[in-house]
């Protein structure tokens, strides 16, 4: 075999790799141009995907590569992925009012079978055997207000049908158990919480763009969930826990405590940031990832890194077994990490001064940081601070690019090798990339 060729990830511009990331990940948002099919649930029949369809990844189980069917529409991956249409061409116009049309025959596909929160569905808009997840009909709202100017009338008016019916769901279930990001475990979850905190909120403030009426319990419910977002919060541990009374669909419990998922409360739902807590609640993912694969260690020579994954303790890999399963780094999970560190400027750029407190520590320590107490805007240290977290998250993007199969995303990187695995070409795996290529340019513009 012949070496592998890397791409160069001191000389690579995210701005420009994002446009080919983009159309890598258009590959799998079906058109009415544009069909996939797959087997039919019936022998000897084919089922094809209708126009705003977005597959996770082409993967199925025959694939040489995993033993996981991803040829299906996830809402919340479907959400995420168009969050970034708007920012690039896309190749049709009437794609975003594809997938309001899609999103439709799928909520009532769910509502129909009495489960307003269903995750997963068949390509054809069917409903496929699969949890429910309370962070959807957040994520679908947000993602509906996202692409709300470049609808036609006619997607707007299905979109007002699909934003109150969501809404109706997180003000009847938001207290509820729900399936983790993850599919892996079932219970209290924070980062459905802040979407369905973020959804209402945001629908509310867009009442005049929208036409929708304001709901008058929303106040009332955004105010519970700040409460119960608090309870999260495990003062003995020192950081967010995901899961509260969290119970395992299948095998032990996992990723309840610290898991990545916390990390898209803020990349995905506005959480601030720069948060104490927040801070050093990213501080301790970090520092167990940097540990735990044997490629960091590696990528530190390239001075690129650290890969990022779900959870610690993580077992799940998505590749034809060949002996024990183990967890290992995600493109999507160490994208967040960047966009986490990005953002973390934007808000930073925003205040006259901050305070770096003995909690904050070990988050700027791992960025090379190491001031403490007040800094000021026109001090030196402000420079340096935002130096730090522009490096801290280039790195990461830096050891993204690197990995990569040409710029095509799998799933996960070999926790050892660096290389491509599990499911390919995953769609959030870009959607990710892209996001954090577009938060660190408005990052830039605020130095």
């Amino acid at each position: 075999m012949g070496q592998i060729l890397n791409a160069e990830p001191e000389r690579s511009k995210f701005a420009s790799i994002s446009k080919y990331m983009f159309w890598l990940m258009l590959r799998n948002f079906a058109t009415r141009q544009w069909v996939f099919s797959k087997p039919g649930q019936e022998a000897g029949t084919r089922m094809y995907t209708l126009p705003g369809c977005i597959i996770a990844s082409p993967s199925r189980p025959h694939d040489d590569e995993t033993t996981e069917d991803y040829v299906h529409f996830w809402i919340r991956d479907g959400a995420l992925t168009v969050n970034e249409c708007i920012y690039h061409d896309l190749p049709t116009k009437e794609m975003l009012d594809d997938y309001v049309s899609f999103s439709y025959t799928v909520q009532e596909a769910g509502i129909r079978a009495g489960r307003g929160a269903h995750a997963c569905f068949n390509i054809n808009g069917t409903l496929r055997s699969w949890g429910e997840q309370g962070d959807g009909p957040g994520l679908r709202i947000l993602s509906i207000l996202e692409i709300w100017n470049q609808l036609s009338e006619e997607a707007k008016s299905t979109a007002r049908k699909i934003l109150v019916r969501d809404r109706q769901y997180i003000i009847d279930h938001y207290d509820d158990d729900t399936d983790n990001a993850w599919e892996e475990i079932t219970g209290k979850s924070f980062f459905s919480r802040t979407a369905q905190r973020q959804a209402i909120d945001k629908l509310e403030k867009a009442s005049a763009q929208t036409g929708i009426a304001q709901e008058k319990k929303i106040p009332e419910i955004i105010q519970n969930l700040n409460t119960l977002l608090e309870e999260h919060w495990a003062s003995d541990l020192g950081h967010y826990r995901s899961i509260l009374n969290g119970k395992a669909k299948n095998g032990a419990l996992r990723g309840h405590e610290l898991n990545i998922d916390i990390v898209f409360a803020c990349t995905y739902n506005g959480l601030p940031c720069f948060d104490e807590r927040m801070l050093a609640t990213v501080a301790k993912l970090r520092d167990k990832f940097e540990k735990l694969y044997p490629i960091n260690e590696q990528d530190q020579v390239l001075d690129i890194g650290p890969l990022i994954g779900r959870y610690p303790g993580d077992h799940y890999d998505g590749t034809v077994n060949q002996g024990e399963d183990m967890g290992h780094p995600w493109p999507l999970c160490t994208a967040n990490l960047a966009r986490f560190y990005y953002q973390c400027m934007v808000e930073i750029a925003n205040v006259p001064s901050i305070t770096i407190t003995d909690v904050m520590e070990l988050f700027f320590q791992q960025i090379g940081f190491r001031q403490s107490g007040k800094i000021d805007q026109s001090s030196p240290e402000y420079n340096d601070l935002q130096n730090c977290l522009l490096i801290a998250g280039d790195k990461l993007m830096r050891a993204i690019v690197y990995h990569s199969d040409h710029l095509e995303l799998s799933e996960q990187f070999d926790r050892t090798h660096g290389t491509c695995m599990s499911v390919r070409s995953l769609t959030w795996s870009y959607s990710s990339f892209i996001a954090s290529s577009r938060i660190r340019e408005l990052a830039i513009t605020r130095l």
